[in-house]
């Protein structure tokens, strides 16, 4: 999948035994129209304390399209920038042995830690063009300031340099369903809970719009503060058994009202959920047919409250998104602002759409794993957010 990453520190609320559950708080940084291509060029290279009381980790977005966060491994803790991405199912960090990760990055060193455990198997993994392996050690490792001890995790000792080397992270920390881990190692919520963490494998985000801070990650439940009215909930797809992602299913898409999107009648149009893609995306000619309904977008943003709005429709009701969500505004190398469509066809060798920021910035999102669901319910505006 592509994706967007996160980064920044860790916001931890206080603990309240198996009940708690955690926020992660998320930065928009805007960018410029060249760096946004650089990292349209880096996603198409990656696959597919709150009044609540949840645990909760901060995060940046970087150039719209790189969303990541800190976590801690190791006894003393051992900082790094990692992408919370829902869209993959392992976590990897830079080696102190690796022979050819960046310089300026973090190396996890094991020797400095006094709760390592030594696993040395070997692993690796394969994101489009890019790659990375080593081998699997264990540590303590601390997400929104909830500890998960004796966890699983890639040291990587080679990289894709070319990839990775020039990147504004260290690892990733992969949010996706179990099934697609590598290795089968255990997955960070389902250890939260198992310990005694977090009551529930449930886990939301909410991201702000417009370069506005408060963008968090919520662990073990939802935080009401980022949303209104009801959740509507969309069942995990059966497909998602071949398709190991966080995959539901659209009945329709719509522009203006009008059908957009030939979707199947038995099963849909299937979309993966992902906070580590920064557009929309779907099958390239799939596309074509849908920004050809939508129309050009004015670089100089003229005409964006002309545009039509795009609706998805799941479970039964319409999920309405406008011109404000999908048009993406940046600027350019002299600062005047620019725009463009945020929907980008991508060949991912299988007939599938993916759900990214644009829509979850409007839509409050929470992966549910304990009902193998997903909900949506409408964001609340920044301005009215209390982080």
């Amino acid at each position: 999948m592509t994706r967007m990453m996160l980064f920044g520190s860790v916001a931890a609320a206080s603990l309240t035994g198996a009940s708690a559950a955690i926020n992660v708080p998320l930065t928009h940084k805007p960018k410029t129209i060249s760096e946004f291509r650089v990292a349209s060029e880096r996603r198409a290279t990656l696959r597919l304390g709150s009044p609540e009381g949840l645990p909760s980790v901060s995060l940046t977005d970087v150039q719209d399209a790189e969303y990541f966060g800190e976590v801690d491994i190791g006894s003393p803790p051992q900082k790094f920038k990692v992408i919370y991405d829902t869209g993959s199912s392992n976590l990897w960090v830079p080696s102190k042995a690796c022979d050819n990760c960046k310089k300026t990055g973090t190396t996890y060193d094991s020797s400095a830690s006094t709760s390592y455990a030594k696993n040395g198997q070997s692993f690796a993994l394969q994101y489009g063009t890019g790659s990375c392996k080593g081998f699997l050690s264990a540590d303590t490792v601390s997400v929104g300031g909830a500890d998960i001890t004796g966890f699983a995790f890639g040291e990587v000792t080679h990289e894709a340099a070319d990839v990775f080397g020039e990147a504004p992270f260290d690892g990733i920390l992969g949010m996706g369903p179990a099934k697609a881990a590598i290795d089968k190692v255990p997955m960070p919520m389902d250890q939260l809970v198992k310990q005694g963490k977090v009551q529930h494998n449930i886990f939301a985000f909410y991201l702000a719009s417009g370069g506005k801070t408060g963008s968090t990650l919520t662990l073990g439940g939802t935080d009401s503060s980022f949303y209104s009215g009801d959740f509507t909930y969309v069942p995990v797809a059966k497909a998602a058994a071949i398709l190991p992602y966080w995959l539901v299913s659209a009945s329709a898409i719509k522009v203006a009202g009008a059908s957009a999107v030939s979707c199947n009648f038995l099963t849909g149009c299937y979309m993966v959920v992902d906070t580590g893609t920064s557009v929309l995306a779907g099958p390239v000619n799939t596309v074509s047919t849908l920004t050809s309904k939508i129309g050009n977008v004015s670089a100089d943003c003229s005409n964006v409250d002309k545009l039509p709005t795009i609706t998805i429709s799941m479970a039964g009701k319409d999920f309405d998104l406008g011109p404000d969500f999908y048009v993406l505004r940046m600027p350019d190398e002299n600062g005047k602002e620019q725009c463009q469509l945020g929907i980008e066809g991508v060949n991912a060798g299988v007939p599938i759409w993916i759900l990214g920021d644009p829509f979850l910035r409007k839509y409050y999102t929470v992966w549910d794993a304990e009902a193998n669901r997903v909900g949506f319910a409408t964001a609340k505006q920044p301005a009215v957010v209390v982080v």
